[in-house]
């Protein structure tokens, strides 16, 4: 990876090509987020083939995911700060790609989590390179819009990964015995993690045939040459914002534990408690997943356009806060619900909550920090996110069915844990708006907006 970098590509005059990027990275991070959470709907076959626990399957879908996330996180964000940004999305998704396939051939326990460490690994570099390219190719005025439809990815990623994980594990199901690669008699779960997997090729080819590595914008009051910060800078610039991003992560935190442990145990949740099959259950599931997630973050730009129209300088917290707090009533009652109807109807209004929280928390992160930090801060966002709910949140509903409820009752773990952790999170980012504004008000005399 070279520290080279292209010539800038003009904000005004390159809108189809920086658009046309936005779109490269929309797919490297569908396939990504594919990857990633393929693993939730195929819960019952993988348990039942590998003789696993609950809580293993929290180990495996949270923990083993994070172990190395968490660890190559701020590595990694700091390499997007420093080093050719596609290059380093490449190799990244080379080596996710790679590792899902690899989680299609494990037969064992210990083999299938170091696969999915292998994931963890290579999809650390994913959310900071992107992030920090969509902020080079756009204005701070106009970047709401293009991380919007990037965070897509993670609701269309997420509704294709429960869709077609179920509806492929039936089918695979009814061809009976298959065999591929050498190995005999292949379950369908198998398949769908080398299908995937094998996926992820096609957006490595178009990056490195089709994309060039944006010139990094210079930040308030350094010269344009100026764009790379000192660990000393970054210490001190995180010092003087601490409370800044203390809220802001704190309340992304705390969602994390509801938001990594309903990725996992929801689908499974569905099938036990209201006895519907894989196949009944992955079209709506997944349809509800896809349909009102991109609705949830399209809708950002709008609000957030709204409320800083009106002066409210602080409009992604606000946003954060309001649907954090509205999500409390149907995240605790959506388990408890007497049919799978009504659970769904409910998690359509989870989801589109939560898809405007995720994307109003990085249009924030991208307005208030430096361009040559971004990287790095979004990577210390995703390493705190997964350190603590991603590595955890799947673990500690795992935990309460298995030994507080029994895993007949896993609703009851995943209303316990909604009660706890939203409303903690909604008082976070209240207690986060006050610093916000003052931050964008900051920026705006430095540039001379005010």
């Amino acid at each position: 990876m070279d520290q080279s970098v292209s010539q800038p590509v003009s904000v005004t005059g390159s809108d189809s090509y920086a658009w046309y990027v936005v779109g490269v990275l929309l797919l490297s991070s569908i396939l990504g987020y594919i990857d990633r959470l393929v693993m939730g709907f195929l819960v019952e076959p993988i348990k039942n083939e590998l003789l696993l626990t609950d809580t293993q399957m929290g180990m495996l879908n949270g923990f083993a995911f994070t172990v190395f996330y968490v660890l190559m996180g701020i590595p990694l964000g700091r390499l997007v700060d420093t080093r050719n940004r596609r290059n380093l999305l490449a190799i990244c998704i080379s080596l996710w790609s790679a590792m899902t396939a690899l989680c299609g051939l494990a037969g064992s326990y210990i083999s299938m989590f170091i696969a999915r460490v292998g994931v963890g690994i290579g999809e650390a570099g994913l959310n900071p390179a992107a992030i920090s390219i969509i902020g080079d190719l756009f204005s701070k005025q106009r970047v709401t819009r293009p991380i919007s439809v990037f965070t897509l990815s993670f609701y269309i990623g997420g509704g294709l990964a429960i869709a077609l994980g179920g509806q492929l594990v039936e089918y695979f199901s009814t061809l009976g015995e298959i065999s591929l690669l050498g190995f005999d008699n292949i379950s369908g779960w198998r398949l769908v993690f080398i299908i995937v997997g094998s996926a992820g090729f096609i957006a490595v080819a178009l990056l490195m045939l089709t994309v060039k590595e944006p010139a990094r914008s210079a930040d308030p009051g350094r010269a344009a040459q100026a764009v790379r910060y000192s660990l000393a800078d970054i210490f001190a610039y995180m010092k003087a914002h601490k409370m800044l991003y203390i809220w802001l992560y704190g309340g992304l935190v705390l969602f994390g534990f509801y938001m990594y442990g309903i990725q996992t145990w929801f689908a499974a949740m569905l099938m036990r408690n209201y006895g519907v099959t894989p196949g009944e259950i992955a079209l709506p599931f997944g349809s509800i997943y896809l349909v009102f997630g991109v609705m949830g973050a399209l809708s950002v730009s709008a609000v957030s356009g709204f409320l800083q129209a009106r002066g409210f300088k602080e409009a992604p917290i606000i946003v954060c806060t309001v649907v954090m707090a509205a999500m409390i009533v149907p995240a605790v009652s959506a388990p408890l619900m007497p049919s799978a109807s009504l659970a769904l109807g409910l998690f359509a209004l989870i989801k589109f909550c939560w898809a405007m929280a995720i994307t109003a928390s990085f249009a924030a992160i991208t307005i208030v920090t430096p361009g040559a930090m971004r990287g790095l801060m979004v990577g210390v966002f995703l390493v705190l996110m997964n350190i603590t709910g991603g590595a955890f949140g799947a673990v500690v509903m795992g935990l309460l069915s298995d030994h507080l409820f029994g895993p007949e009752n896993l609703r009851y773990a995943i209303s316990l844990v909604a009660i706890v952790v939203l409303p903690l999170s909604t008082l976070a980012f209240m207690l986060g708006r006050k610093p916000f504004r003052k931050r964008v008000i900051e920026l705006e005399r430095v540039e001379g907006k005010v």
